[in-house]
This record gives structure tokens, sequence and C-alpha cells, in this order.
């Protein structure tokens, strides 16, 4: 990446890690909430988002798809941002994930999705 992203003003900044259909639908629908997403195909490039941001406020994932170790991930992360939030979606938690990582089963619904948002990062 060359250049840092530009970040909007208004609203909160959320990185999504990983590319895939239930991602972009959670993509649409915070978009669409007022909140501003960048996609990261992968956990490298959540880093490196995560970097170049000034402004995060809630780093979302996924169990499968990062490319790396999910808690390692998160650790990495919170050197840049300490504390940020984080959102794992999935079947289960993840062993070694921090304690304050917040789950959402990977069949959730568009309120649940919102609910668990909202409660680390109100609009």
């Amino acid at each position: 990446m060359s250049s840092p992203p530009a970040t909007p003003h208004g609203g909160p900044r959320v990185i999504i890690c990983d590319y895939n259909a239930l991602l972009q639908s959670v993509t649409g629908l915070l978009r669409m909430s007022g909140y501003h997403v960048f996609q990261a195909y992968d956990g490298q490039a959540a880093q490196e988002l995560c970097a170049y941001m000034p402004e995060v406020d809630l780093l979302v994932l996924n169990t499968e798809g990062t490319g790396m170790n999910t808690p390692e991930l998160v650790h990495s992360v919170r050197k840049i941002h300490p504390g940020l939030p984080v959102l794992h979606i999935g079947k289960a938690p993840i062993p070694g994930m921090p304690d304050d990582v917040l789950d959402l089963t990977d069949s959730f619904g568009a309120d649940q999705l919102l609910a668990a948002v909202r409660t680390l990062v109100p609009v």
C-alpha cells in the first residue's frame, strides 16, 4: 500500500477482514447503517489498513480467511490501536482470543449483527 486510505468524516470506521459472501453482506449492512467500512482481503491487509489509518473504531473478522493465526492478528493490530474493539464472526469462539473479543455465530440475523456492533461502537 503506497498511501494511506482516505478516511471519511462522520461515522465510525470499521475494517472487515476477509473477502467472502458472508462478510460482503456484513459490509453492505454496516454501510447502510452509517458505518464507514474498509475491506481487507486477509489478515495482512487488515494489519496494513490499521497501520495506515489514524482512526479505526472496530475490526470485524471471521474464523476462516485471515490467512494467519487470528488471535495473533488481534494482538498485532492492538499494538497499533490499543483497546480496539473486535467482533469475531464464526461457528465458535477461537481459543487464544483476548477475553474482550465479542463472538457472533455465523448464523446471525441483521438485528443481531447491528446490536453486536452497536455494543462495541455506537454510531
